[in-house]
């Protein structure tokens, strides 16, 4: 929901980092490395050490930033497109896998949290998959032509910077993980929802 307005306030500052950055590593790579910390944090989480694995948390979102910025100055590849959402998905799982193992008390919500996080990805990666075709459609155009491929993204209720806040909140308070994932759960619901019904209703003709 908030994900444009944080992007044009730190397009600037991870624009200038990329530049020192391309110098040394490949956005690709950085995906990577953001993923592995990603993974560490995991571990971090199941061992207790949920203050080092917010710190990991900040790492890898400040890679997953950092890599798009490295992209958009050289030269943005269908793999580094591939890797970044990709690996999104497996750590935004991870993480609610790793609190249902930590208590079983916490399996029931991160069982429900799981099938939200499914309903969310799919409504957004089946609109990223026709979106385009329908825009050409729309526009009387062939589809034929060999134009460049950008990936769609649809906004919603939960995206980007909520899912973080919701693992930021229950790092720092993780005896309210349950009470933090029955919210969380519902807006993913609710904005899977809203995804489908918009969709219908704009492309119903199609």
């Amino acid at each position: 929901m908030f994900d444009t307005r944080i992007n044009k306030i730190t397009q600037k500052p991870l624009a200038l980092l990329a530049k020192t950055f391309l110098k040394f590593l490949t956005p690709n790579s950085v995906t990577i490395i953001g993923f592995v910390f990603g993974v560490f944090m995991c571990l971090f989480i199941y061992l207790n050490y949920f203050f080092t694995a917010l710190v990991f948390l900040f790492i890898n979102r400040f890679c997953d930033g950092l890599d798009g910025a490295m992209a958009r100055l050289s030269k943005p590849t269908p793999l580094g497109g591939y890797l970044d959402i990709v690996l999104d998905f497996i750590f935004y799982s991870a993480f609610v896998l790793i609190f249902g193992l930590l208590d079983a008390s916490n399996i029931l919500i991160s069982c429900l949290l799981l099938f939200s996080y499914l309903c969310t990805g799919t409504t957004f990666l089946a609109q990223a998959i026709f979106q385009q075709k329908l825009d050409l459609i729309q526009k009387n155009e062939t589809l034929n032509i060999d134009i460049p491929k950008s990936f769609y993204y649809s906004a919603g209720l939960i995206e980007g910077f909520e899912t973080i806040l919701f693992m930021m909140l229950c790092l720092l308070f993780p005896g309210l993980y349950s009470f933090f994932g029955l919210i969380f759960m519902i807006l993913c619901l609710l904005t899977a929802i809203s995804r489908i019904i918009i969709f219908y209703k704009r492309n119903r003709s199609y």
